[in-house]
C-alpha cells in the first residue's frame, strides 16, 4: 500500500495532534470563544503529560496502609538499565522502599557482586542489541496496552517495587550464567567455587496451566533465595514464553536435565539428613537434592530450619503442578519482604506479566484473535468450561452446565436475556419492558455488541448459547451477542503447538471484562490472573434446579489447590498450627472451587480491593 501525504481527518488524530492542529491551521487572531476551550483542554491534559511514576505509589499508599510512606528508606541509585525492548528501566532513587524490600534488593545485588567477583560487569548497548535480536519479545511492551483498552475494566496498578526486584534478579541471573559459563560442566564437576550462584530447576507436569502455576511458584522461591531458575526444554514452556532475563537464558538441554535427575538425592533423603545433622549424628553434605512429592513441596519445606539447610545446597530441583507461591508467606524468613513487596496481595498477576510473556509467534496469534474477533465489541465476556474427566463427564453434564451458565449470566446480568415472544405470558414482566421497542435503523448502524469468547474442548456450550441468541430477535438491553470459540479438540493434547494455542486462549480470555471459569481448573486460574479479574465459578457439583448457579471469587489470586494448611515444623516455633489461623490474608478456598477437597487462598482485606471493574 502506498503512503498517503494528506493530513488524516481530525477525528483520527491523537488528542495532542488535534490540539496542535487547532493552534496552527489558522492565521487569524483567535477569539476568546475559541481559545478558552483549548485552554481548558490543556489544563485537563497537563496532568497526563507530567504524571510521574510516583502516582502509582501514591495510589497504593492511599488504598493500602502497609505500603511504604514517604519517610521510609530510599534505595540508592543504580546506573544500569533494562534492554530497550522493555519499558523504561525503574529508577531506584525514585522509589520509597520499606526496609524488608530494601534488604531483599540489597541481598540480590550483593549476590550479583559476588557472582561477578566484584562490581557487576556492565551490560553494553551492543550486547543488549544482540540479545534482543536473538530473543525478540513484543509482548514485553505491547501486552499492557491491550489490557488498558478494555472498556469495563481498569488495569491492575503497576507495582514499581516488584519491577525493581525483577530487574535486579535478572542481573543476578545474567551474572551467574555468564560467570559459570558451561552449567553442565559446572554441575558434573560438583563445583561450588562461586558460592553466590546456586540453582533451582523447575520440573512440571500436565497442561500449560499446571506448568505456569508451578513455574511461577518456583520463580518466587528463586527470588527470595537468590537462586538461578532453570527450565528443562522438555517442558515446552521455553518454546512458547519469552526468555525473561536480559543477557541470559533459563533453558536446560534434555541431556543436562537428565544428568541432574540422576545425581540428586531424593527429597525424603534431604529431610532425613536434616534430622541427622540436628541430632549431631552426621553433617549435611549434599550437592544436589530434589524438593517435592510430585504435586508440591512437602510439609517440612515451609519451616525455617529446613530452609536454612537448603541454603547449603548448590542445586535443587522442585517438581510440581500447583500454585504454591503464596504459601511462601508462611515461612518466617521470607514473610516480611513478601508482605511489604505486595501490600495489595496481587502477586500472581505481576509474576505472569513479568515472567510469562508469549513469544512473538504466540503473540501474533493473540493479536489476530483480538483484531478479527474481539476488538469491535463494547463488552467482552470470557467463559471457560472444562470437563476434568473428559468426554464421559461431558456427556453426563453438558446439559446441566449449559443451563447453569445461562442462568448464571442472566441472573447476575453478565449477559442480556433474550426477549420472549409476545405470546409468552412473561412478556409483560417489567424486566422485558424494552422488548416492546423494535430495533431501529440507528440501532443496526451503531450496534451495541457483546462478544463472548468460549474456551472448551467441546462445542456444547457454544451451540447452546448460539441457538438462544440467534433464534431470538432481540435482547432486553438491545445488545447484540456474538459467540467465538477458537478450538474444540475433545481431548487435551501435549507439545509446543498445544501449549501455544492454550496460551493464546488464556491471554485472550484474560482480556475480558467479565470472566466465568470452571472450578479447580488451572487454565481458568491463569486467565483470571493475567487479566487481574475476579472470576465467577460455575457450580458443577449441586443437583440441577438448586438456586446457586455460580459464585463470585474472593479475589484475583487463584486457589492453592490441595494445600497443606498445617505447619509441620519439628524444630521451629510454629510447630503444628494451621497457617490460616495465624495470618488473616489466608482463607480456605470457596467450597464451589474445591468441593470435598481443600485449598488455601491469599485474599485482600476486602474483595473490592481486587475489583477493578468500571461501574
Amino acid at each position: 500500500m502506498m503512503a498517503s501525504n494528506h493530513t488524516p481527518p481530525m477525528a483520527k488524530q491523537s488528542v495532542a495532534k488535534r490540539v496542535k492542529a487547532s493552534l496552527t491551521t489558522t492565521t487569524r487572531t483567535p477569539t476568546i470563544g475559541k481559545v478558552l476551550p483549548l485552554f481548558c483542554l490543556g489544563l485537563f491534559l497537563l496532568p497526563l503529560f507530567i504524571q510521574s511514576s510516583d502516582s502509582v505509589n501514591r495510589f497504593l499508599r492511599a488504598r493500602f496502609p502497609s505500603f511504604p510512606s514517604e519517610e521510609e528508606l530510599t534505595l540508592e541509585n543504580d546506573t544500569s538499565s533494562a534492554p530497550k525492548s522493555q519499558a523504561p528501566p525503574v529508577d531506584p532513587g525514585s522509589i520509597k522502599l520499606p526496609k524488608p524490600v530494601k534488604e531483599l534488593v540489597e541481598a540480590i545485588r550483593e549476590a550479583t557482586r559476588q557472582a561477578w567477583g566484584g562490581d557487576p560487569v556492565p551490560y553494553s548497548d551492543e550486547e543488549k542489541k544482540k540479545w534482543e535480536e536473538t530473543n525478540p519479545c513484543r509482548a514485553r511492551v505491547e501486552l499492557k496496552t491491550l489490557y488498558s483498552q478494555r472498556k469495563h475494566m481498569r488495569d491492575v496498578p503497576d507495582n514499581e517495587q516488584w519491577n525493581l526486584v525483577f530487574e535486579e534478579y535478572g542481573k543476578l541471573h545474567r551474572a551467574c550464567t555468564t560467570r559459570v559459563g558451561d552449567l553442565e560442566k559446572y554441575f558434573k564437576s560438583e563445583n561450588s567455587s562461586i558460592p553466590a550462584c546456586k540453582f533451582v530447576v523447575a520440573e512440571t507436569h500436565f497442561g500449560l496451566g499446571n506448568k505456569i502455576y508451578h513455574l511461577s511458584s518456583v520463580f518466587m522461591f528463586a527470588v527470595v533465595t537468590q537462586r538461578i531458575m532453570l527450565i528443562p526444554e522438555t517442558t515446552s514452556v521455553p518454546a512458547v514464553v519469552c526468555e525473561p532475563f536480559p543477557g541470559s537464558s533459563w533453558k536446560m538441554k534434555p541431556r543436562f536435565y537428565e544428568q541432574v535427575k540422576k545425581a540428586r538425592k531424593t527429597s525424603l533423603q534431604f529431610y532425613d539428613d536434616v534430622d541427622l545433622d540436628m541430632n549431631k549424628t552426621s553433617p549435611l553434605e549434599t550437592y544436589a537434592s530434589a524438593i517435592s512429592n510430585v504435586w508440591k513441596p512437602e510439609p517440612r519445606f515451609w519451616c525455617d530450619t529446613e530452609q536454612n539447610y537448603l541454603t547449603r545446597i548448590t542445586w535443587l530441583t522442585i517438581d510440581g503442578c500447583l500454585l504454591w507461591a503464596h504459601k511462601l508467606w508462611a515461612i518466617d524468613m521470607f514473610r516480611p519482604a513478601l508482605e511489604a513487596l505486595f501490600p495489595d496481595r496481587i502477586v500472581f498477576t505481576r509474576i505472569l506479566r513479568s515472567l510469562m510473556l508469549p513469544t512473538n509467534p504466540v503473540w501474533e496469534r493473540v493479536l489476530h484473535v483480538n483484531e478479527v474477533y474481539l476488538r469491535n465489541a463494547n463488552k467482552q465476556v470470557g467463559i471457560q468450561v472444562r470437563f476434568l474427566n473428559g468426554e464421559k463427564e461431558y456427556t453426563a453434564k453438558n446439559e446441566l452446565i449449559n443451563d447453569r451458565v445461562t442462568r448464571c449470566v442472566w441472573e447476575n446480568k453478565l449477559l442480556p436475556e433474550v426477549c420472549p415472544s409476545k405470546k409468552d405470558p412473561n412478556f409483560n414482566d417489567p424486566k422485558y419492558a424494552k422488548c416492546a421497542e423494535k430495533l431501529t435503523a440507528e440501532d443496526h448502524k451503531h450496534p451495541n455488541i457483546t462478544k463472548v469468547l468460549i474456551a472448551s474442548l467441546f462445542l456444547g456450550l457454544h451451540d447452546h448459547l448460539n441457538d438462544i441468541y440467534l433464534r431470538h430477535e432481540a435482547t432486553t438491553t438491545k445488545e447484540s451477542v456474538g459467540l467465538i470459540q477458537l478450538t474444540h479438540e475433545k481431548i487435551q493434547g501435549s507439545g509446543v503447538e498445544v501449549d501455544s494455542q492454550a496460551l493464546v486462549e488464556m491471554i485472550s480470555l484474560s482480556m475480558s471484562d467479565v470472566l466465568i471459569v470452571t472450578p479447580s481448573s488451572t487454565f481458568g486460574g491463569v486467565a483470571q490472573a493475567y487479566g487481574g479479574l475476579i472470576p465467577w465459578f460455575i457450580e458443577y457439583a449441586k443437583k440441577k434446579g438448586e438456586p446457586d448457579q455460580c459464585e463470585k471469587g474472593l479475589g484475583i489470586e487463584p486457589c492453592f489447590l490441595g494445600a497443606n494448611i498445617h505447619y509441620s515444623c519439628k524444630y521451629d516455633p510454629p510447630g503444628y498450627q494451621d497457617v490460616p489461623d495465624l495470618y488473616p490474608y489466608f482463607k480456605s478456598c470457596l467450597f464451589i472451587d474445591v468441593g470435598d477437597g481443600y485449598g488455601m487462598q491469599m485474599v485482600p482485606d476486602k474483595r473490592e480491593d481486587h475489583d477493578f471493574s468500571i461501574h
